[in-house]
């Protein structure tokens, strides 16, 4: 099977919001002879999240970059599982690679992110995405479908991580330890009230997202 052919499925899985994961089970199901790499479907789930969903191949210009393998990116998640508060500029002196390289492997093929001095997977485990849908229902929730990054829809985003912002500027911390101790200190210092403030302009947020068909809200 063609490459090209290949990329067709990966976009038609895509566009179905199914993960990477889900989309290498599935292709090695199907193909197990010829299926693309994990690597190489998180590469085109990447491209196509920045809008470039085009499946024909790229047009190719200037110097050559750096490869990315299926072997590195194994070797890179193996160091982080190892270790989850590993340093880019450790692993890569490990790998003997540029920082950039792992820091581009870590966020577009690993899809993780740092999250408390830790690296974390952006994407949950069924169970942990079943907790929050579970608790929802409970309580009465509506779900209402939105894509699966919006700044401009999650509390954390567009109130708590502002406000935390406006409280460390022009600070000086001099290790992560202080970091951590310094953001704990201030939430902790939160009334329920604040909380329940963030929450409350969800509302008014969900309804001018509907209204302008899904667009970015400010």
């Amino acid at each position: 099977m063609e490459k090209k052919e290949f990329r067709v499925l990966m976009k038609h899985y895509f566009l179905m919001k199914k993960s990477a994961a889900d989309t290498k089970k599935w292709l090695d199901e199907c193909y197990p002879d010829s299926a693309p790499g994990e690597a190489t479907i998180r590469k085109c789930f990447a491209k196509f999240r920045t809008g470039h969903m085009s499946t024909e191949d790229d047009e190719r210009s200037g110097h050559p970059k750096e490869a990315v393998t299926d072997e590195n990116v194994k070797k890179i998640h193996k160091i982080i599982l190892n270790d989850r508060k590993v340093k880019l500029l450790e692993i890569a002196d490990t790998l003997k690679t540029s920082k950039a390289r792992v820091g581009h492997i870590i966020h577009e093929y690993l899809d993780m992110r740092k999250l408390c001095v830790k690296w974390v997977p952006r994407e949950l485990t069924i169970d942990q995405k079943q907790q929050p849908m579970l608790k929802l229902n409970e309580l009465g929730f509506e779900l209402l479908p939105h894509p699966p990054y919006s700044p401009d829809l999650a509390p954390s985003d567009f109130f708590l991580f502002s406000d935390l912002k406006r409280m460390l500027a022009g600070k000086k911390l001099k290790s992560n330890e202080e970091v951590i101790a310094g953001t704990e200190a201030y939430f902790k210092a939160k009334d329920k009230s604040y909380y329940k403030n963030g929450i409350e302009k969800l509302e008014d947020r969900y309804n001018r997202c509907i209204a302008s068909d899904g667009n970015y809200v400010e």
